[in-house]
């Protein structure tokens, strides 16, 4: 009940899990595993007259639910060991808590975590403060490479074959050249949708590509995808 899904940005994980919570019936929460994260974000926290403020992560870790922790592979270290520990054994410590100390994870508690990488600390350009986790820690899931669905894709441009092969041709592009730009599912989505609204590829691309360096839009050939499916 532990998964780890990695993969390029836009590849649709938060969509896949939020999807699966509502296939399983269950609650759902999303946490950002940024450096800036600590216990207590998950645990919940204690006010100075003993007051305990509980959090979403702790009910559904009681009660049963679906946790997204997304950025899992830029997590804190010390952070990373106490997940690891919970993962474990089953029990989450909730120290702040002066009436109940630790939660017994439930038995439909579905742990996924989210990464651009594999976790093995070797990141890119893209993805350059991106940690190392450690075997243990990866040990306690199943790990999937999370891709680009093509086909889907290819729905979502809502039949505008054209429009299809110029994103794929830019996607291309971008990889070839390692530029640090995300050609993702949810800018076919929304290309699609311009498409529908009247608007060509010419509009499309150059509206995408705006934002980039000069270089950059040298290197993709912007102008020639655009002739090639126009």
């Amino acid at each position: 009940q532990n998964v780890y899904i990695y993969g390029k940005a836009g590849t649709g994980k938060t969509t896949m899990a939020k999807q699966i919570s509502k296939i399983l019936g269950v609650d759902f929460a999303t946490y950002s595993c940024s450096a800036g994260m600590s216990e207590s974000m998950l645990t919940g926290k204690c006010l100075f007259d003993g007051t305990y403020f509980s959090t979403k992560f702790v009910e559904l870790v009681k009660n049963g639910g679906l946790i997204l922790l997304d950025e899992f592979d830029a997590i804190d270290g010390n952070l990373g060991v106490y997940m690891n520990s919970f993962l474990a054994n089953g029990v989450l410590p909730t120290p702040n808590n002066r009436d109940e100390q630790e939660v017994i994870r439930h038995k439909d508690c579905y742990i996924i975590c989210a990464g651009n990488t594999s976790g093995n600390g070797n990141g890119s350009r893209m993805y350059s403060g991106r940690n190392r986790l450690d075997g243990a820690t990866l040990d306690r899931f199943t790990i999937i490479e999370f891709g680009y669905d093509t086909k889907l894709e290819k729905k979502l441009v809502g039949g505008h074959n054209s429009l299809y092969k110029a994103l794929n041709q830019l996607r291309k592009k971008v990889d070839e050249f390692e530029l640090e730009r995300v050609v993702s599912t949810r800018l076919y989505l929304r290309c699609g949708q311009w498409m529908s609204e009247g608007k060509d590829v010419k509009y499309c691309i150059e509206t995408l590509t705006n934002p980039w360096l000069d270089s950059e839009r040298d290197k993709v050939e912007v102008n020639k995808i655009i002739s090639a499916n126009s």
